[in-house]
């Protein structure tokens, strides 16, 4: 799957797949939402949680390296992003 056919499908099932195939690399929480990289195919992927009230709320890619800055002190991606 690429990246413009993961964007098409709607929020359970970008979850779905991320949370099944996608390799996990870090987490950061931000206000009441605990947000978890992973690495899926060829492109990096979010997926916020919100616990309070036990939902997934976003999940979606990461179309350039600026969104993985808040990760780069937790994951060393030099390996990923040469490939």
């Amino acid at each position: 799957m690429n990246l413009n056919q993961f964007n098409r499908q709607p929020l359970e099932q970008r979850t779905d797949l991320i949370l099944r195939h996608g390799t996990y690399l870090a987490v950061r929480y931000r206000s009441q939402y605990v947000i978890r990289l992973y690495h899926f195919n060829s492109f990096f992927a979010e997926v916020w949680f919100e616990p309070r009230r036990d939902r997934f709320v976003l999940a979606r890619s990461l179309c350039n390296h600026t969104g993985l800055h808040p990760y780069l002190d937790q994951v060393n991606i030099s390996d990923i992003l040469q490939q």
